[in-house]
């Protein structure tokens, strides 16, 4: 069974030909930023849970279903080695950035209610040669339980 956050990284290394086999889990990003060192690839991604948020939910007999959304984060990282200001970066950010959203935003894994949508993007930071840009999309989905 494949997670959501696989299924994202898989569908970005497909529909993004820069990042194609290099999206990572969040657990690969978190160790880098542990030992203070820099990603392998010039341009890279890491795909992150943020969680869910649900709705009331309505039950009759026998049924309760509940709306919910599940929050995914694509974190694109770009080396900026000797590019002090980012200048050299940025513009590969904003291009990632924009294939990133294309790639995701309108697609649904599986047999979910909806599809994902663009919550927001935020420059995180842009320090000790790497820049790191975070986007987030939130999938509708919902529960049917049958007792």
């Amino acid at each position: 069974m494949s997670t959501l956050e696989s299924l994202v990284a898989v569908r970005i290394s497909d529909q993004v030909p820069a990042l194609q086999g290099r999206v990572d889990d969040i657990a690969v990003f978190a160790a880098l930023v542990e030992a203070g060192a820099l990603p392998e690839h010039e341009v890279c991604a890491f795909v992150a849970p943020l969680g869910l948020d649900a709705s009331a939910g309505q039950s009759a007999v026998n049924v309760h279903t509940q709306s919910f959304e599940e929050t995914i984060a694509v974190i694109i990282a770009v080396k900026a080695r000797g590019d002090v200001k980012a200048k050299k970066a940025l513009p590969t950010i904003g291009q990632l950035k924009d294939d990133v959203m294309n790639a995701v935003t309108g697609w649904a894994p599986n047999n979910n209610v909806g599809v994902f949508n663009l919550r927001r993007g935020r420059l995180l930071s842009a320090l000790k040669g790497l820049v790191v840009y975070q986007l987030e999309f939130a999938l509708l989905d919902q529960l049917r339980i049958v007792s």
